[in-house]
């Protein structure tokens, strides 16, 4: 063979071998440079929307660019302190927490004496991050009522330094579903993020889970309830209004009162009293095909009461 076209073979086998060298070093230095789309900007990457058992809601996964993070279940160790739920990107963050404080019901809305104890706690948190030096300039406007959906919400505004960081923060809370309803807000001033659009994603997971059968009581109900409960006595034997209190006890203590209307409790069958009473709860207004039939609770002229059917 010629001793040429064999340097000339060397030489296409040498210059094909470093072309596919460089090819392949192309490829990995080309990957290096793809720019991978931030988990928190990729909707592929939300989380599935999180089921809360108590109030019956789905929180989204993600609101608009904010991704939740994981589930903080506090109730195991803190009775009483529920979940907190958080949003966030590199300039915004939501954050939603659902408790009850171990209060035997939460009314519905912004007026009650536990939700207004518990909008005041939020705020002293506030300063007692200045006091750590955790935020500093804090600036707390006066607190109001802010409506989102159909839904009332205690409300202030507040801006705070932390860090080097100058942020402004909103304070919601309200009587949701038998659970307090906590959220905060943060961003750094200037950021264009519209907070009350991603609130409203959460309101109408709230909405959708009351037509989906979840409720609440009013504080009107709360205050009637709680007056009737204070006046039951036992010496002369069952009544029916004690028969229908001691029953809304027993409803309540069951975790039951955010599918079934404590205020709707009824006499079955008046001729057994004052010995004793069935009592039936209706479940709240459902948009499901598969609606609860009402709950029966028996109550003993003892005071007991128990559980006869739910039915779910």
């Amino acid at each position: 063979m010629n001793p040429l076209s064999q340097r000339i073979r060397r030489f296409v086998r040498t210059f094909m071998a470093i072309c596919g060298l460089l090819a392949l070093i192309g490829i990995f230095t080309s990957c290096t440079q793809v720019k991978v789309a931030n988990p928190e900007t990729n909707l592929e990457l939300a989380p599935a929307p999180y089921f809360d058992n108590t109030t019956g809601i789905y929180f989204p996964g993600a609101l608009g660019p904010l991704f939740r993070r994981p589930i903080i279940e506090l109730e195991e160790k803190s009775p009483g302190l529920g979940l907190a739920i958080s949003y966030r990107n590199s300039e915004t963050r939501i954050d939603v927490f659902v408790y009850d404080l171990q209060a035997s019901v939460i009314p519905s809305g912004n007026d009650s004496e536990v939700i207004n104890k518990s909008f005041q706690d939020a705020i002293d948190d506030l300063h007692l991050a200045v006091s750590k030096r955790i935020y500093s300039q804090l600036d707390l406007a006066d607190s109001q009522s802010r409506q989102i959906g159909r839904i009332e919400f205690k409300h202030a505004r507040f801006t705070y330094t932390e860090g080097l960081a100058q942020k402004e923060g909103e304070l919601y809370i309200a009587g949701v579903n038998s659970q307090i309803l906590k959220i905060r807000t943060a961003k750094r001033i200037g950021s264009t993020m519209e907070i009350p659009r991603l609130l409203a994603y959460i309101v109408q997971s709230i909405e959708q889970s009351q037509f989906s059968g979840y409720g609440g009581i009013s504080t009107e109900a709360y205050k009637r309830i709680s007056q009737q409960l204070s006046q039951i006595r036992l010496d002369d034997g069952l009544s029916a209004l004690e028969a229908i209190s001691i029953a809304q006890i027993e409803l309540v203590g069951n975790k039951l009162h955010n599918r079934y209307d404590a205020t709707s409790g009824r006499i079955l069958d008046s001729g057994t009293l004052p010995q004793s009473a069935t009592v039936a709860f209706t479940p709240f207004p459902s948009n499901s095909s598969n609606r609860l039939p009402p709950v029966l609770i028996s109550v003993r002229g003892t005071g007991r009461a128990e559980i006869l059917d739910t039915r779910f």
